[in-house]
């Protein structure tokens, strides 16, 4: 269905796109996000995209005070309090793969580089143990950023990639690692991402490729979430930053972790300020392979969800209390879009102090040692992590309680 796009095209700016999916949500009050998104396809460049009305200074604030990456408390390893990264170790390893890529392609260590959603400021770190001494983090949380301050002795400054400090400076290289797809007006950051730069100065871009989503699949419509509002494939990317006069000087594909056991697919990309003709015309096409593969990519997650439903129906005892353990974004569609939208849900937890105390509809997070009842069925609401939150249960909690896990309804599909 083509309709009226509510926002304009975040690449082409057309105000025309294709519905692929309508994905609903328990609405969090703290947040403020909507209960039902359109996730649309541009019908002149073939982006999709979440078609809501937003205000970027709306999603400023949120990451401001929700990020996850404010919660430092989660990966500290064995060292001593606060002197290790909080990052989870497959999100080191990958933004040490950045590191050693950025090293590679720049010589001059004396670059100033600025690191956009910078979080804790682990690249930074990786950079500073590659030779580079002149960094600067940006990040929207005051928390997040002071720790990066912490941890990696790195000039972090919290604030607005969109809108940042009018003395920030200029610099060589601007890095936007996994920050686009997070962004409501991605024209304001490119066209910050130029007034950033030095003459001749360059740009590395990495986000999730839309393309590979369906390859990747592990929990349903685990891409279109509350927080990722726009889906690239690299045609698009290229088109976005063509359209800017930005000229690609390298670009490619990768898969990363993102757990302990599943992986992702992302793409990323170096840029030059300065415009290639040739490029504008190469990607003046929408790109139908996206598309194509987000619609596959439909069809599979809508039979995980009803694989869950299934399971769920199963195997929960609706005579018993249930809690809801994990507050992130699977848990947000199940409560809206399973049979958990229709039983009394005794309680939500969430071991994230950042999560704590949201609002998701009429219950609010509270932390694991709110589960008492013995005989409430716990059911956990994350496919990525539900291992190590078993671990928690059982081990760390030693709770005796029934437990209901999600991944196990989905193995004949992921394993055909």
């Amino acid at each position: 269905m083509i309709k009226n796009l509510v926002r304009r095209c975040p690449v082409c700016g057309s105000d025309a796109g294709e519905v692929l999916h309508t994905q609903s949500f328990a609405a969090v009050a703290e947040i403020g996000n909507s209960d039902s998104v359109d996730i649309v396809s541009c019908a002149t460049c073939g982006v999709a995209f979440s078609d809501i009305p937003m205000q970027q200074e709306d999603l400023d604030t949120v990451y401001r005070d929700h990020s996850k990456y404010a919660d430092t408390s989660m990966y500290k390893g064995d060292g001593p309090a606060g002197a290790l990264p909080p990052d989870a170790p497959w999100d080191l390893e990958r933004l040490a793969g950045t590191a050693d890529y950025l090293s590679g392609v720049i010589g001059d260590r004396t670059m100033r580089v600025l690191d956009a959603g910078c979080a804790t400021g682990s690249l930074l770190g990786f950079l500073s143990a590659r030779g580079f001494g002149n960094l600067v983090g940006l990040d929207p949380s005051p928390i997040a950023s002071a720790a990066a301050r912490r941890l990696h002795a790195v000039d972090a400054i919290a604030g607005s990639f969109i809108t940042p400090p009018a003395d920030i400076g200029k610099f060589g290289l601007v890095v936007l690692s996994h920050v686009l797809e997070h962004l409501g007006d991605v024209t304001a950051a490119v066209r910050s991402m130029s007034d950033l730069l030095e003459p001749g100065g360059l740009v590395y871009l990495e986000v999730p490729n839309a393309v590979r989503y369906v390859d990747h699949l592990v929990a349903p419509f685990h891409d279109f979430n509350t927080e990722h509002i726009n889906h690239f494939s690299a045609a698009t990317l290229r088109r976005l930053m063509a359209s800017h006069g930005f000229s690609e000087v390298d670009s490619g594909e990768k898969v990363v972790m993102c757990s302990p056991t599943f992986t992702y697919p992302a793409l990323y990309g170096l840029w030059r300020h300065g415009g290639n003709a040739s490029v504008m015309q190469a990607s003046a096409e929408p790109d139908t392979l996206l598309t194509a593969a987000l619609r596959c990519y439909v069809e599979q997650s809508h039979e995980l969800m009803q694989r869950i439903n299934d399971g769920l129906r199963e195997q929960i005892d609706v005579a018993r209390p249930v809690v809801l353990w994990g507050a992130g974004q699977l848990s947000l569609k199940l409560l809206s879009d399973s049979v958990l939208s229709e039983l009394p849900i005794a309680a939500i937890v969430d071991s994230s102090p950042q999560k704590q105390g949201l609002h998701v509809g009429d219950r609010v997070v509270e932390p694991p040692s709110a589960v008492k009842d013995p005989a409430a069925c716990i059911v956990i609401a994350s496919i990525h992590h539900e291992d190590a939150i078993e671990r928690t249960i059982r081990v760390e909690m030693g709770l005796p309680n029934r437990i209901v896990k999600l991944a196990g309804f989905l193995r004949p599909l992921r394993n055909r």
